[in-house]
C-alpha cells in the first residue's frame, strides 16, 4: 500500500486510525527541499575566526533528509592544539544523527602531513553530514586567522544552499572558478615576488661588492700617501738637518774671519796712529801729507785684503748655493733669492767700518734666511 498523507486521523473510541511519525513528515519534506543551509542570512552559520585556536559558528538554519536544523546563536569551538612538525586541515561540519537522534555542529580533526588534506565527510542512512568550513592548522600555530579558513557553505560537493520546488543553483562551479583563480593569481605573485627577491639580492651583492672595492682602493692609496709622505718628510728633515749644520759652519767661519779682519784692523790703526801722534808737531803740513799718503797706501792694502777675504766668502756663497739649489731641485722650493739676500746682509755688515754692529747685523743675517725657508716651507 502505497504511503500518503496528511489525512485526519479518525478515533473510533480506543485510537486513531491514522499515526504518523517523524520520518513519514521527514520524506514529505524531503521531496520538495534539498539538502544544505539557507541562504538566509548571508552569513549563516559562517565559520570566523575568534581568539587563539578557538573559533564560532554564526547562528543559520540547516536541512538534512528532510531534518531541519538551527543554530540560534553564535556557537564557540576550540580546534584541538597545532602539531609540533606537521600541518592538517579540520573540517566543520553540521551532522544528522539518526541513531542519536539529533543534528549537531562537530570538527572532523585531520591527519597531520606536509601536505594536508581535508578529512572525507560521511553520508549514510544513519549519518550525513554538511562542510561549512574548512580550516588550515599549521604546525607550530597558537592562533586561527581570517586567511586560514575556506568558507564550504556554497559548495555543493560538500555542502551547498538548501533548493525548493526549482532546482538549485549549483555554486560548486563558481567556488572551483574562484579558487582556481585564487591559486594561480597567487602563484603569479609568488613567482614574480620571487624574481623580484633574486634581482634586489643581486643588486645588493654587487653594491656591497662596489662599496668593498671602493673601500679597499681607499684604504690602499691613504697608505700609499701616508708611506710616502713619512719617506720624503724624513728624507727632508734628513737634507735640512744637514744644511743647517752647513750653514751653522759657514756663519762661524764667516764671523771668526770677521773678528779676525776687525782684529787686524785695530791693531794696524793703533800701530799707524802711534807713528803719527808724536810727528803733528813738527812740519803738519808736510806731515799731513805723508801721512796721508801713508793712510792711502794702508787703505789701499785693506782694500786688497777686503776683496782677497770677499773672494773666499764668495766661494762659501757659491758652494752654500749650489747646496740649496740641490735642495730645490728634490722638493721644488726656492730658497735661493731669500737666502742670497740674507747671507749679502751679512757681507755687508762685513765690509761696513760699524764694526761694534757686525755680529748684530749678522744674527739678522741669519734671520732672514730662517724666515725664507719657513715661509716657502708652510
Amino acid at each position: 500500500m502505497a504511503d500518503c498523507l496528511p489525512f485526519n486521523a479518525i478515533y473510533d473510541g480506543e485510537v486513531y486510525d491514522r499515526v504518523y511519525k517523524a520520518e513519514d513528515w521527514a520524506w514529505y519534506f524531503a521531496t520538495f527541499i534539498a539538502n544544505g543551509i539557507f541562504p538566509k542570512p548571508s552569513d549563516g552559520l559562517q565559520v570566523i575566526a575568534y581568539n587563539g585556536m578557538e573559533v564560532k559558528v554564526n547562528a543559520g538554519y540547516a536541512f538534512i533528509n528532510g531534518y531541519a536544523f538551527r543554530n540560534p546563536a553564535s556557537q564557540s569551538i576550540t580546534l584541538a592544539t597545532a602539531e609540533g612538525a606537521l600541518n592538517r586541515i579540520d573540517r566543520v561540519v553540521v551532522r544528522w544523527d539518526l541513531p542519536q537522534r539529533d543534528m549537531y555542529i562537530a570538527v572532523l580533526k585531520g591527519v597531520p602531513s606536509a601536505k594536508p588534506t581535508a578529512t572525507a565527510i560521511t553520508r549514510n542512512t544513519e549519518i550525513w553530514e554538511l562542510a561549512i568550513a574548512d580550516i588550515y592548522v599549521g604546525k607550530g600555530v597558537t592562533k586561527i586567522q581570517t586567511k586560514d579558513i575556506t568558507d564550504q557553505r556554497f559548495n555543493s560537493a560538500v555542502c551547498g544552499i538548501v533548493k525548493g520546488t526549482v532546482e538549485e543553483i549549483d555554486a560548486s562551479v563558481l567556488t572551483k572558478q574562484f579558487t582556481d583563480f585564487f591559486n594561480t593569481y597567487s602563484q603569479a605573485v609568488l613567482d614574480e615576488f620571487s624574481v623580484y627577491k633574486q634581482d634586489m639580492e643581486k643588486y645588493l651583492s654587487d653594491i656591497a661588492g662596489i662599496y668593498n672595492q671602493y673601500v679597499s682602493k681607499t684604504e690602499n692609496l691613504f697608505q700609499q700617501y701616508e708611506n710616502q709622505f713619512t719617506e720624503r718628510y724624513s728624507t727632508f728633515e734628513e737634507t735640512l738637518n744637514g744644511w743647517d749644520a752647513e750653514l751653522l759652519q759657514a756663519y762661524t767661519e764667516f764671523m771668526a774671519k770677521i773678528k779676525l779682519f776687525q782684529s787686524e784692523a785695530e791693531t794696524e790703526f793703533n800701530t799707524w796712529f802711534d807713528g803719527i801722534k808724536d810727528k803733528l808737531g813738527e812740519d803738519a803740513a808736510g806731515a799731513l801729507q805723508l801721512e796721508i799718503e801713508q793712510l792711502t797706501a794702508a787703505v789701499e792694502e785693506l782694500r786688497q785684503q777686503a776683496e782677497e777675504s770677499s773672494a773666499g766668502i764668495n766661494g762659501t756663497l757659491e758652494s752654500l748655493n749650489k747646496r740649496l739649489t740641490a735642495v730645490e731641485s728634490g722638493w721644488g722650493i726656492n730658497y735661493n733669492h731669500d737666502a742670497v739676500l740674507g747671507l749679502c746682509y751679512m757681507g755687508a755688515a762685513w765690509l761696513s767700518q760699524h764694526y761694534e754692529r757686525t755680529e748684530e747685523t749678522a744674527v739678522l743675517g741669519l734671520a732672514y734666511i730662517g724666515n725664507s725657508y719657513l715661509a716657502n716651507t708652510f
